[in-house]
């Protein structure tokens, strides 16, 4: 009877997790932390209900995740990318992702090309009703599918780790009124056309440009205002980071 309450209680505990990472998550990428914003764990608790063991588990997952750092001394903040780090994580991903789709094209079937298709109707549908938390993760969930189809789960897994801390930054910019969403569902038809030819070469040029593409539009010099701005380094605004409360979802 013992380890069945204990069983429930873990799930419980769980659940919590479950749902304070999914809110603060979900802040992030809708700019109610800015980057370089602490996260108060007793603050949050408060806010949501919970622990604050249980929010710093929470945090815990999203530190892996690569969205938040925890440093001595100063806490946990929402990870803060420089130019620099961007452009470093950018190259990666896509070198690796380049990778992924080559091995994937060989792998993927009709059954898989039409998830591929579903991820991008559902992100079509975040765009449109501007919703900024649900486009980037249409947007990750489209690239997981391939990463995914390529076979190799420590190829994925890396790919994530370098490519949502990116999303989140682009979503956070976007969010905080600099940019508005802007139906990106073209540009990935030729993602899924170049995996269909199976050509390596194709492929490669698809996927490079994809990548680099969609980020010189926020690496851009033309306002330094905004990349400082993007990046942290200066108020978005008056206002203070309005966290959970201002989070919104599907809105």
């Amino acid at each position: 009877m013992a380890r069945k309450k204990d069983r429930a209680a873990d799930n419980r505990n769980g659940s919590l997790v479950d749902y304070a990472a999914d809110r603060l998550r979900e802040a992030i990428f809708d700019g109610g932390y800015p980057p370089g914003s602490n996260l108060r764990e007793l603050r949050i608790a408060k806010e949501l209900g919970i622990s604050q063991s249980t929010v710093r588990e929470a945090l815990q997952r999203l530190e892996s995740a690569g969205l938040v750092t925890r440093q001595a001394n100063i806490g946990t903040t929402v990870t803060r990318l420089t130019p620099q780090e961007v452009r470093e994580r950018v190259e990666l991903r896509v070198k690796l992702e380049v990778q992924a789709a080559q091995a994937a094209s060989r792998l993927m079937g009709a059954a898989e090309f039409e998830q591929l298709e579903q991820r991008l109707a559902a992100l079509s549908a975040a765009i449109v009703v501007d919703s900024y938390y649900e486009a980037v993760q249409a947007d990750l969930e489209f690239h997981r599918c391939v990463w995914r189809c390529s076979g190799n789960r420590t190829l994925a897994m890396v790919l994530d780790h370098v490519t949502v801390p990116l999303l989140a930054f682009v979503s956070m910019m976007r969010a905080s009124g600099l940019e508005h969403l802007v139906d990106v569902t073209a540009a990935h038809e030729p993602l899924i056309q170049a995996l269909r030819t199976g050509d390596d070469t194709e492929i490669e040029q698809a996927f490079t440009k994809g990548a680099t593409s969609f980020y010189e539009e926020f690496m851009g010099l033309n306002s330094a205002t905004r990349r400082a701005r993007a990046f942290g380094m200066m108020d978005s605004g008056p206002s203070a980071p309005h966290g959970l409360a201002g989070s919104h979802s599907g809105s």
